[in-house]
């Protein structure tokens, strides 16, 4: 699997519900994870941005799912998954990059 960095940006009512009934929302997150298949690293909270933020090991098509669970709760306005690799596969990436410069010919050529 792939790790990704997960950003929820929480709405009026999803706000309203934590002040209301407060609770572990980090434990409620994993639950919904795990129920997905995903393996969740870490979760933050920025009460400067409003967001929920996670680190998880997961796939596209469980991404998807949870995209569609969190964002049909009504309690967020939007949020992104961002694919991440570690510094020694992206080094890997530009020497396989710097081998490839130059061999693709445009049609504008």
């Amino acid at each position: 699997m792939t790790k990704y960095l997960v950003r929820a940006s929480y709405n009026g009512s999803g706000f309203k519900g934590m002040i209301s009934k407060p609770s572990d929302r980090g434990e409620a997150i994993k639950g919904m994870t795990s129920a997905l298949g995903i393996t969740t690293e870490c979760i933050y909270f920025s009460p400067s941005t409003g967001e929920a933020i996670m680190i998880i090991d997961s796939d596209v098509e469980k991404n998807a799912r949870l995209m569609m669970v969190v964002m049909s709760s009504d309690t967020f306005t939007g949020g992104s998954i961002i694919d991440l690799i570690d510094t020694d596969s992206m080094l890997s990436a530009m020497q396989d990059s710097g081998s490839l410069l130059g061999t693709y010919k445009s049609v504008a050529d």
